[in-house]
C-alpha cells in the first residue's frame, strides 16, 4: 500500500520505558517493550520481520539475537499488549554469564517491512 493510500503504517520504533531486566522463577529474563508510531505520532501496530539484538560486553556470549514474524497474525496479536499499546517480549536470560549488575546493555531492534526499515537503539544497565 502506498504512502498516501495508508499514512498510519509505523514511521518511528523505540524501545519503551518500561523495557528491564526481571526476576521470574528464579530467572533473571528480560522483559522488552517495543513502540511504534505513524507519522502523526500515534500508536500504531507494525508488520514486518522484528529482529532484536542485545549487546552486554560483560556477558558470555556478549551478544544475542531474536527473529519475531509480525506478518503471522496470531505471532502479531500475542506479542501485541493492548494496555501499552507496545509489542511485549519476554526473553528468558541469553547469557550463560549475564552482566553484572550495574554494567551497561545495549538493546538494538530493527523492523523490516520489504520497502523499508526502522530501527531502534536504547541503552539501559543490567
Amino acid at each position: 500500500v502506498g504512502e498516501l493510500a495508508w499514512p498510519f503504517r509505523p514511521a518511528k520504533m523505540a524501545f519503551h520505558p518500561l523495557s528491564r531486566a526481571d526476576s521470574i522463577d528464579a530467572d533473571t529474563a528480560l522483559l522488552l517493550r517495543i513502540d511504534f508510531e505513524d507519522a502523526d505520532g500515534d500508536p500504531v501496530k507494525a508488520i514486518g520481520r522484528l529482529d532484536v539484538s542485545i549487546e552486554a560486553p560483560t556477558a558470555t556470549p556478549c551478544t544475542r539475537r531474536w527473529s519475531f514474524d509480525l506478518t503471522d497474525s496470531d505471532e502479531n496479536r500475542r506479542l501485541f499488549d493492548p494496555v501499552t499499546l507496545a509489542y511485549r517480549l519476554h526473553l528468558k536470560s541469553p547469557w550463560d554469564e549475564p552482566p553484572r549488575p550495574g554494567d551497561p546493555v545495549r538493546l538494538i531492534g530493527r523492523l523490516d517491512c520489504g520497502d523499508r526499515h526502522l530501527d531502534a537503539t536504547a541503552d539501559v544497565v543490567w
